[in-house]
């Protein structure tokens, strides 16, 4: 999830930080952007959850 997860993020500080000159580029800045939210929250979803031990019970996902 780290090795996805990161890069992401990067991506999204990029293009949160790219100068606003016209219309286009605040579409296209709005457009990667939820993007890559989508991407990032698809990836935190579809991680798996290791097994947990409660009091000698066993539970998986």
């Amino acid at each position: 999830m780290v090795l996805v997860g990161a890069p992401l993020i990067l991506a999204m500080l990029f293009f949160l930080f790219l100068p606003i000159s016209d219309r286009r580029t605040v579409r296209m800045r709005l457009g990667v952007l939820c993007a890559l939210l989508a991407l990032l929250s698809v990836s935190v979803i579809s991680t798996d959850v290791a097994p947990m031990q409660l009091a000698g019970i066993v539970t998986a996902r």
